[in-house]
Order: structure tokens, then C-alpha cells, then sequence
């Protein structure tokens, strides 16, 4: 790719993580290493996936089946 496409690239990924991260931030920790991947903060499960939006919909799931305890 060239530089143009990588900086592209780039900013919007940090776009879609800041969106799972204001959506999601006191349950998960959000990251990307090359994948996107939450990391629930009651147990330390991991969920991963290639887009935003394919972890969005694996948090969704994931919490909906099993709430992420907050401390209170």
C-alpha cells in the first residue's frame, strides 16, 4: 500500500476504536495489534476479530449472554 492508504487506514481504525471504547470502555478493553480485540475486565476473556464491526457485534453477543460485572 502506499503512505496514503496506510494513513487512511490508520484513522479510521482509530475512529472504530474510539466508537467501541465510548460505547464499551467500562466493560472491555478495547485494543488493536494488528486484529481487534476486547478484553472483558471482570474475567480477562478475550474477544478478537479482523473488523470494528465484526467485534461489536461479538461484544454485543457477549455481554447480552453474560454481563460484564462493575464494581459498584
Amino acid at each position: 500500500m502506499n503512505q496514503h492508504a496506510d494513513e487512511f487506514l490508520a484513522r479510521r481504525r482509530g475512529r472504530d476504536i474510539a466508537d467501541l471504547r465510548w460505547h464499551w470502555d467500562e466493560a472491555y478493553d478495547i485494543t488493536w495489534d494488528g486484529r481487534f480485540r476486547a478484553r472483558r475486565l471482570d474475567d480477562g476473556g478475550y474477544l478478537e476479530a479482523d473488523t470494528a464491526e465484526e467485534l461489536g457485534e461479538r461484544i454485543r453477543r457477549d455481554y447480552t449472554e453474560r454481563p460484564v460485572l462493575r464494581p459498584s
